[in-house]
């Protein structure tokens, strides 16, 4: 077992050892090198033993160094591990044809867990990676529980066995691992008692499971020949959001937090109030959708206040672009703050998802073409903002259309990716003229006409 030597820093240790990209590492200090994890995990220490081919021969080197002090090469990127599940709810299968591969794969890989929040089911992790994530101290895991209800999870996640979901997090919780846990919820699967006994089990792990989040199952218009799955509905959701609500109370009273959390879809869907910031305990979750609605408001609200005292020289017309679910919030709550700001008009167009269906409403499955489609007859505004959850890392929609693209394809007007700086808005509202910002169109992206 090795891994690849990609790059060399100028000037390193490592350059000062004669190790050149292409070169092989094997172990650090006598232990496997597996990935960039084990590399980072090995690299502390005023000594430290590489074993490498160099050059094609093999090599042993022993450095001295201070203890923080890094060597000066890089590793091949970790290859992620495919989920080892085929869920019924899974939105991989829900895909249409024709898209980038990425968005076929199955992630199920706990060291990208730990590296950037992604949830996965423990379901292939064996004895030696629960023994690594101890000893490397690989924390917190995000876990996508479901049901801890093994018949219920047999149908759920289509397993054959027991997968051993509670003692894999018992042995977790028992070496103080952290854990972030969630359910994708089905109606009529994994509700009810499953539910009840899930939440339970789960919270009686103890305090190294920080929180849960429960999150209603997406369902898109490309399910033919997939699980016949119900979808959350008004009434559902407000019994949820009550449900909940009780079981709070008791947490908060036993451990000083909500510890369970639902994601924002269930309020909006519900139509009941978000919560206020309290509720969501630090915003543990905000990345899986737990509280962006709130945070988002609040930090609208925080912008205002200063903006609205600096007036726009001259009436400005802003259109903001949102998804079905968003829409009832961004017309109560954010365009009347936005139009606090003297010579501001706000207007908000509500985009159907052209990619998915049209019952899948939430913002960040809009596709380019989507936009496109609604926007293509439409007369211009000064300033058309998208939301900011629309593009990928590489910068592009589901669809693989880029910012630009789309901005061409629909004439060329003046459009943006809303980036969390409504200051930014402002200024190029106020200041359209000036090249200088026009030039900063991939980090806004304010798009030039």
């Amino acid at each position: 077992m090795s891994i690849r030597i990609t790059t060399v820093e100028s000037g390193s240790i490592a350059d000062e050892l004669g190790i050149k990209p292409g070169d092989e590492l094997l172990c650090m200090n006598g232990e496997p090198v597996h990935d960039e994890l084990d590399v980072k995990f090995n690299m502390p220490g005023e000594s430290i033993e590489l074993e490498l081919y160099l050059g094609g021969e093999r090599t042993v080197l022993d450095v001295e160094k201070e203890h923080d002090q890094e060597i000066g090469f890089a590793v091949e990127t970790m290859k992620m591990t495919a989920c080892g599940n085929d869920c019924v709810f899974c939105f991989v299968d829900q895909n249409p044809e024709g898209l980038r591969k990425a968005l076929y794969f199955r992630d199920g890989d706990y060291r990208f867990s730990h590296l950037f929040g992604n949830f996965n089911t423990m379901t292939n992790v064996g004895p030696k990676s629960l023994e690594r994530i101890v000893r490397q101290r690989l924390m917190p895991q995000y876990v996508s529980v479901h049901s801890t209800d093994l018949e219920v999870r047999k149908k759920l996640m289509r397993l054959r066995k027991d997968d051993h979901i509670m003692d894999k997090l018992r042995y977790l919780t028992e070496n103080d691992i952290w854990l972030h846990t969630q359910i994708v919820l089905c109606p009529g699967i994994n509700d009810g008692e499953s539910l009840k006994r899930t939440i339970e089990d789960i919270y009686g792990l103890g305090l190294s499971v920080q929180t849960m989040a429960i999150v209603p199952v997406g369902l898109t218009s490309h399910r033919t020949g997939l699980t016949d799955l119900k979808q959350i509905d008004k009434e559902y959701a407000s019994n949820m959001v009550h449900f909940v609500h009780d079981l709070q109370r008791r947490f908060r009273r036993e451990r000083g937090t909500n510890w369970l959390y639902l994601s924002d879809e269930w309020f909006l869907i519900a139509e009941e109030p978000v919560p206020d910031e309290d509720w969501y305990d630090g915003f543990p979750q905000l990345e899986n959708g737990v509280g962006m609605v709130r945070d988002f408001i609040e930090e609208t609200r925080r912008e205002v206040q200063t903006l609205e005292k600096l007036p726009l020289r001259e009436p400005r017309h802003l259109t903001l672009a949102t998804a079905t679910l968003a829409s009832g919030f961004m017309r109560t709550d954010i365009v009347p703050l936005l139009e606090r700001i003297p010579n501001l008009n706000v207007h908000l167009e509500v985009v159907l998802n052209r990619l998915y269906g049209p019952d899948v409403t939430v913002t960040g499955l809009l596709s380019g073409g989507s936009f496109q489609h609604h926007f293509a007859n439409l007369p211009e505004t000064d300033l058309l903002l998208l939301p900011p959850n629309v593009l990928n890392e590489e910068d592009v929609f589901l669809d693989d259309e880029t910012p630009l693209g789309l901005q061409r394809k629909l004439g060329g007007r003046p459009m943006a990716i809303f980036h969390g700086s409504w200051e930014e808005v402002m200024h190029y509202l106020e200041h359209p003229e000036e090249d200088t910002f026009k030039s900063r169109a991939l980090k806004l992206p304010i798009l030039p006409a």
